[in-house]
């Protein structure tokens, strides 16, 4: 018996389903920015208050940022990561 992993799933499904793939894709990379701007406050030792504070937006902003519930505009992530000092690269599979 053949076992299927994660990528055989999503490849198949992908072939069948165009438009899931665009969906997962921008879904991944919502996440992944996400995960790189909790990561990096947290390194830097910043409450989300102050995070916050700093960018012009409000802790729960930054929240549903950092939990993958908010989609964030070019605007608010260029300030997050100005007043980070801080640059992030993604990269898409």
């Amino acid at each position: 018996m053949k076992k299927y992993t994660l990528d055989d799933c999503k490849k198949n499904t992908f072939k069948n389903y165009p438009e899931i793939e665009e969906l997962y894709k921008k879904e991944h990379l919502k996440f992944l920015i996400s995960q790189e701007i909790k990561n990096i406050r947290n390194k830097r030792k910043y409450s989300q208050l102050e995070l916050a504070r700093k960018s012009g937006t409000t802790q729960s902003v930054i929240a549903r940022i950092e939990n993958w519930n908010a989609n964030i505009s070019l605007t608010t992530l260029s300030k997050i990561l100005l007043w980070l000092d801080a640059k992030i690269k993604l990269e898409l599979n």
